[in-house]
């Protein structure tokens, strides 16, 4: 019989989507011609086959005779998808009021976190873009195109930006931050608290304007950076602001500090200092210190009213004589505070005349017994430790009292005007000048007079 002669063969078969392709080689038989890794080549470019072949493991078959099965040839290269960009959020997207701890971990059930602080500047969130990805390749040298990551989804709201290189969001505005229905943070540079401060409320400590539509009730607090605005009364509680206080209602049984201007309905046994202007209707029974002028529309009775400027009220004191303290300008604070250290001074002297006996004592056991017990020198150590202390305590007095001697020198001409009654009871200070009113008073002005004290004019 005939030696049948055929010539080797390669079959290349080609996934439609074109990401794979294989080659099945077969042998040749008799004298037929055997398949070369050129014909394998060529076969591969006739199907259209040109990218990420696999010569490595082309060349592999012919050295390891690997025929007659079918083998990998060429891979196409998988596009790299883009990630999704994402946004990390640096406070919590809800405002859970719960008592704040201290260091003890003791909870403070006045202060429920109410108000978020946050300073301009302050990074809100931070943002990670969504990559591109990379395209991919199939085997005949097609680009394959990659998704892109989505960007995320984040809203920039009020009194907040993106940084330039649009990878944070910040605050623009100093104030409250809080989360938006619309799904992202703003912030707010003035609050509004439309109830009571109280219990369900808690103390309030914010860095911009304060508006209550209630009542501040007995033993909470308000503070602000700005300005407080108080509808209804103050009771029992303290108010401190950077700016101005204004209370609808009345300042009672309060302690109140203010770098701006304070009004109010009225005040009553109450503390209030301020930096500015302070009006009221009434003051009853309050111990006041106003940097500016003092001013009543009714009646100014009983208390202590420490002002640098010129004082007006319609009436001033009670028909039964209540005290009332009026000390008007600078010179009048600076003899108040002239007399406390006047009279801390002599008390230091009386304490280091005491520490001297105790050293003189000590030294002189000393002597007598070579050396103290322990005790007694801990006590001689400690002795002349505070004798020297209030040694330096007296000079710093003595050169403040210098200081005011110095200011007091100057004359000021400042006035307290009543257009109603002035009661017996009310004391006028006025610089260095004080007088006390014994008779009543109608529609007058107490003023410095050219020699200098305190003299009585008409209204």
């Amino acid at each position: 019989m005939a030696e049948i002669h055929k010539d080797g063969e390669v079959i290349v078969t080609v996934s439609p989507d074109f990401r794979n392709a294989f080659v099945s080689i077969y042998s040749a038989s008799g004298n037929g011609r055997n398949v070369t890794y050129d014909d394998v080549i060529s076969a591969l470019n006739e199907k259209g086959v040109r990218y990420n072949i696999d010569t490595d493991r082309l060349h592999r078959i012919f050295e390891e005779k690997i025929f007659d099965r079918q083998v990998s040839a060429a891979v196409w290269k998988a596009p790299v998808d883009g990630v999704d960009g994402s946004i990390k959020y640096f406070f919590d997207t809800e405002l859970k009021l719960r008592p704040k701890t201290n260091e003890r971990d003791v909870a403070d059930y006045k202060d429920l976190g109410y108000i978020r602080n946050i300073t301009k500047g302050t990074v809100i969130a931070e943002i990670t873009p969504p990559t591109v990805g990379e395209p991919g390749m199939d085997i005949r040298g097609v680009e394959v195109k990659q998704i892109p990551g989505r960007e995320p989804k984040y809203v920039v709201g009020a009194n907040t930006a993106l940084t330039e290189d649009g990878l944070q969001i910040v605050a623009t505005e100093d104030g409250h931050l809080s989360y938006t229905a619309q799904g992202g943070f703003s912030v707010s540079t003035a609050i509004t608290i439309n109830s009571d401060i109280d219990s369900s409320i808690g103390n309030i400590d914010f860095i911009g304007d304060v508006s209550v539509k209630g009542e501040v009730c007995e033993n909470f607090k308000i503070s602000s950076a700005k300005s407080i605005t108080v509808y209804g009364n103050v009771n029992g509680a303290s108010l401190e602001a950077g700016g101005d206080i204004t209370v609808k209602g009345g300042i009672i049984n309060s302690h109140v500090v203010c770098h701006g201007k304070v009004n109010a309905q009225f005040c009553e046994y109450s503390d209030i200092t301020s930096d500015g202007d302070i009006e009221a209707k009434n003051f009853v029974v309050c111990n006041v210190y106003c940097g500016g002028k003092l001013t009543s529309s009714k009646t100014l009775s009983g208390g202590k009213y420490t002002c640098i400027n010129d004082v007006f009220a319609v009436s001033a004191g009670t028909p039964n004589y209540s005290p009332t303290e009026i000390l008007i300008g600078d010179n009048a604070v600076l003899n108040s505070e002239k007399a406390e250290l006047t009279k801390k001074s002599a008390e230091n002297s009386a304490s280091i005349g005491r520490c001297t006996q105790i050293i003189d004592f000590l030294n002189e056991k000393k002597k007598q017994l070579f050396r103290l017990p322990e005790d007694k020198e801990q006590l001689l150590g400690q002795t002349v430790k505070t004798k020297i202390n209030l040694q330096m305590e007296i000079k710093r007095i003595e050169k403040r009292l210098k200081e005011i001697d110095e200011s007091l020198a100057v004359k000021q001409y400042l006035s307290f005007g009543c257009r109603g009654t002035v009661y017996p009871g009310v004391k006028v200070v006025i610089g260095e000048s004080v007088y006390q009113v014994t008779n009543e008073y109608h529609r007058v002005r107490f003023r410095t007079g050219n020699d200098g004290n305190v003299e009585v004019a008409p209204y």
